[in-house]
């Protein structure tokens, strides 16, 4: 009785006595005690206590994160993240449920809560139609770990409901180039700037910058939303990312291109919250190094660039500038993986933005062209470079024609883009033979105050041809909303899309 039991009688010892504790493997043979844990506790093992028994499960998959976009949007994916332990997210199982509309009476379903109902898609990306328009989505995720072995399931339900698309973007017309995914000895690249949160979201970029653009359309959950459905939509092997929010990677893009196949890699950029993202299909390439740097601790420290530094030096306004800027290269050396002998070194890089600082980038590219040669000749003797980005230099500028050409002169004009007092006069080459794939377009940056070509994808003329460049939208289609962005496209730059092919 209790009261033995708390007086601490001989009665209550008895009661209290521990219940036997037993173990046995998954094929029934007690296990002795001198069994070190590690060997003792093994999967299907059963432990007895008492009466009860308890089947071990080692390291059992489980759900460490899963959440849903803030804004859905009909006709657009819904990518969760899920985040899990002893689990991959390719082998979890996903059940998709939408709420049951109210009955005509107005009254809610059964017992005042919303009632779900299943939706046809049991995939991990949904795609609400637009009968799901108004109503909360709710997800039903079972944790796997592809060997059979599932954990405890958790659900999330939406914050809000499905509300309608813009309709018509600038890439559906894209999309009909890039229905599949290319063929073995090809490779489809894909450059953007995607306009950091950062930029877009100030009373600035309002009111100045892009005053014709929709307010809800500058939002950062509208923007992921169409920028999500354009890059899977493109069935790309490469993707180089300029102006990425860190939240944006981890939290958006990463977890939505990996649902499409491809990894993703981020390189920040010191000062900023924003940096480079380079993605890259899984199975057709695997990461063998990376290589980032950040131009000006690279100028500093590496003895690469000892000569550009001491001639920088002579310049001390110039060399100032340099050093303030947090500009960086990503550049990431990846493996076929159906031909290892192929690999090849993607480069990435945003370099610095203002009209007058043409002086600065050249200095910027010398040091990126130095790094990759480094990279594509002495670490990995002779492999292709693909070199993406925005350049923020259009085609009659100095670096768009040092990176074409291999050289500038010492009197280029660029060395005086801002003023007598910053002239910086110092000839550059370099060995490489680099082709703009996409050409020359009219523009691929397109705001209310300036149109022009500053993004490119850079090829090794020598390893790498053109098979097939994606059309850019129309002019009609950039400006039905005047310029970008706007309701149909997510940012202030195009895409640019080629396929390429190894010689």
């Amino acid at each position: 009785s209790k009261k033995a039991r708390a007086e601490g009688g001989p009665a209550g010892e008895a009661a209290a006595a521990a219940p036997a504790v037993r173990l046995f493997s998954r094929d029934g043979e007690a296990v002795a005690e001198e069994v070190p844990n590690a060997a003792a506790w093994q999967d299907g093992a059963v432990l007895q206590i008492g009466e009860a028994r308890y089947r071990v499960e080692r390291n059992p998959p489980a759900l460490t994160e899963l959440q849903l976009p803030r804004s859905l949007l009909a006709g657009f994916p819904v990518c969760p993240k899920v985040s899990a332990e002893f689990a991959a997210p390719q082998h979890c199982l996903f059940r998709w449920y939408r709420e049951q509309r109210p009955a005509a009476g107005g009254g809610a379903a059964g017992d005042g809560g919303p009632a779900w109902v299943e939706a046809a898609a049991a995939e991990r990306v949904f795609t609400p139609s637009n009968a799901l328009v108004g109503l909360r989505l709710k997800l039903r995720c079972t944790p796997g770990d592809g060997a059979q072995r599932y954990g405890p399931p958790r659900e999330v339900e939406s914050s809000g409901p499905v509300e309608a698309g813009p309709g018509a973007c600038t890439f559906d017309s894209r999309h009909l180039y890039t229905k599949k995914v290319c063929g073995e000895g090809s490779i489809r690249a894909v450059s953007y700037n995607i306009l950091a949160d950062t930029y877009a979201q100030t009373e600035f970029s309002r009111t100045v910058l892009y005053p014709y653009c929709a307010p809800y359309a500058l939002e950062l959950d509208y923007r992921q939303n169409l920028l999500k459905k354009e890059l899977a939509g493109y069935s790309a092997d490469l993707i180089c990312l300029q102006e990425v929010d860190k939240s944006v990677f981890v939290d958006s893009l990463a977890p939505a291109l990996d649902a499409f196949g491809l990894e993703g890699l981020f390189r920040i950029k010191e000062k900023q919250h924003e940096g480079l993202a380079t993605f890259y299909r899984r199975d057709k390439f695997s990461l063998l190094s990376q290589h980032d740097i950040a131009f000006s601790e690279a100028l500093l420290s590496d003895p690469l660039h000892k000569e550009l530094c001491d001639k920088l030096a002579e310049y001390p306004l110039v060399q100032e500038k340099v050093l303030q800027r947090s500009s960086v290269l990503q550049v990431s050396v990846l493996q076929s993986t159906t031909d290892p002998s192929r690999k090849i070194c993607v480069a990435n890089t945003h370099l610095y933005w203002h009209p007058k600082g043409g002086n600065i980038r050249l200095i910027q590219i010398a040091v990126a062209l130095s790094h990759i040669k480094h990279v594509a000749c002495d670490l990995y003797p002779s492999i292709p470079i693909i070199f993406c980005g925005d350049f923020n230099s259009t085609p009659s500028s100095g670096t768009y024609s040092f990176i074409n050409s291999g050289g500038i002169a010492e009197d280029h004009e660029d060395w005086v883009s801002n003023g007598e007092e910053e002239r910086c006069n110092m000839p550059l080459s370099h060995s490489f033979k680099l082709l703009s794939a996409c050409g020359e377009p009219a523009y691929t940056n397109y705001v209310g105050g300036f149109h022009g070509c500053l993004d490119y994808i850079f090829i090794d003329k020598n390893a790498l041809e053109v098979e097939q460049v994606i059309p850019l939208p129309s002019h009609e289609e950039v400006t039905t909303h005047q310029a970008l962005p706007s309701v149909s496209h997510p940012s202030d730059h195009i895409a640019l899309i080629c396929d390429l092919k190894w010689k």
